[in-house]
């Protein structure tokens, strides 16, 4: 009697056994084919279409397994994106998360060997891409010292430092976007807009506030007009609205005076 027992409680605790085994291959089954199938982008990317933010996080099969997701998020486990400081990704449900997107706020860039350099407004470069965003000004007629990534804007001459941290927050500030900012041996700026149809003569920093606002108000004017050639800032020094300056008409070299209304 005492050994039938026992081979009825072998049999019992193999059973046991096996539905323990099959429970734990179904947990397993279930996790990897529970996907992550709807995703809401948040935070307003900029540089990214929402689909692009998409496809750059959950890039792979692996990336969208929820489970994996669960345990990513608990590691702090995320790739490096360009020009993303950081993302989350929220579980609002089994197969759905929020993905929440923090963007670097590039202000400008530089050209360093085969790819862009990008810095934001506190002078620090914070990506290297070799892609060169639209509306991102390039720095030219500077001469940059050892560039590292994550270091300070290499400019030797502090005053032309500030000078391209002033311009290009102004330019940010004001939406106005920019293809190049240039500064001569004297640090006269001049700014090429248009995709190159206007150039915006600023000469020297004094009043650069006050130039880049008056400049915001005409670019909707000269748009308008599709005119291409030279606005000549250098003398403004108010915000009088009747301050007139001079526009020069590209090819023609017509000069005349347009108001700032």
């Amino acid at each position: 009697m005492k050994k039938e027992a026992d081979i009825i409680y072998l049999k019992k605790r193999n059973i046991k056994h096996w539905i323990i085994v099959l429970i734990f291959l179904v947990i397993i089954l279930i996790g990897v084919k529970l996907r992550v199938t709807n995703v809401t982008v948040k935070g307003n990317p900029v540089y990214y279409t929402e689909e692009e933010a998409k496809d750059l996080v959950f890039s792979d099969y692996w990336d969208s397994n929820t489970v994996l997701c669960i345990i990513k998020s608990i590691r702090g486990d995320k790739k490096t994106l360009p020009f993303i400081s950081d993302y989350k990704i929220s579980l609002t449900g089994p197969n759905s998360c929020d993905l929440i997107i923090y963007e670097k706020k590039p202000v400008g860039c530089i050209n360093f060997m085969s790819s862009y350099m990008y810095f934001d407004k506190d002078g620090i470069l914070i990506e290297n891409s070799e892609e060169r965003l639209d509306d991102i000004p390039i720095i030219k007629g500077v001469n940059f010292g050892y560039i590292v990534l994550g270091k300070k804007l290499p400019v030797a001459d502090d005053e032309l430092f500030t000078d391209i941290m002033n311009i290009t927050q102004q330019l940010a500030e004001k939406n106005i976007g920019c293809g190049s900012i240039t500064f001569d041996e004297l640090k006269n700026i001049t700014l090429s807009l248009d995709e190159g149809n206007i150039d915006v003569y600023i000469g020297q920093n004094a009043y650069l506030e006050v130039k880049i606002s008056a400049l915001s108000d005409m670019l909707p004017k000269l748009e308008e007009r599709e005119l291409t050639g030279t606005l000549d800032l250098s003398g403004y020094q108010d915000s009088n609205k009747d301050t007139a300056v001079s526009f020069k008409v590209r090819d023609s070299g017509q000069t005349y005076n347009t108001e700032i209304e």
